[in-house]
């Protein structure tokens, strides 16, 4: 939701986009006016990115903060058997565990709670439709023996070391030896970090 992302300032004479809803993936807005474009990509996001804008322009750079393009994997990303226990027994009160485990602390989940809740129904259908398009990646572009050809060229990744969603150690085994890497102490949900865009 665009709202958990309103602290951070855009400078002057940037635009942003802010792509979110995951149960359709499309993009049809027309990049190819501006000189430079930076993409940051959270969590799934990684892997929607490549789904949606991937090979159809080029970053200037392209961050990925606690999330891979293998986001339900058992060695790059959420296990699957977590991923697929989570979509079958959500509710509204396991939701707000994970919001508690996302967030880390009262203080970033009361932040976090500021914003209008989605509807669990719109949660529910938006874990399936991710689950169903990261199942349908080829077996041969996961696991530790053959790695996942990227339709983005990353040029940096983000990773919170108190990350209890998607886990540091899946995170760096994806990402080491692809770009480099910057670790921060943070949980899944990191943004109250950083002021403006531009840090990222």
């Amino acid at each position: 939701m665009p709202e958990l992302f309103a602290g951070l300032k855009v400078e002057e004479g940037t635009d942003l986009i802010i792509c979110y809803d995951y149960r359709e993936i499309s993009f049809e807005e027309d990049l190819n006016r501006y000189d430079e474009i930076h993409m940051v990509a959270w969590s799934m996001g990684a892997r929607m990115a490549e789904l949606a804008v991937g090979g159809k322009w080029t970053f200037a750079t392209a961050t990925a903060v606690n999330g891979t393009p293998l986001p339900i994997d058992d060695a790059y990303g959420i296990p699957v058997d977590i991923f697929r226990g989570t979509l079958e027994n959500l509710t509204a009160e396991n939701l707000i565990r994970f919001n508690r485990r996302m967030c880390g602390s009262r203080e970033a989940l009361a932040r976090y709670m500021e914003t209008q809740p989605r509807a669990l129904e719109d949660v529910r259908q938006e874990l399936q439709h991710i689950y169903d398009m990261c199942h349908a990646i080829p077996e041969t572009d996961a696991g530790m023996q053959a790695p996942h050809a990227t339709a983005i060229h990353w040029t940096r990744a983000v990773i919170g070391t108190d990350d209890r969603i998607f886990l540091s150690a899946n995170q760096r085994n994806y990402w080491s030896g692809r770009c480099p890497i910057t670790e921060i102490v943070s949980p899944h949900y990191p943004f109250h970090l950083w002021k403006q865009w531009n840090e990222l």
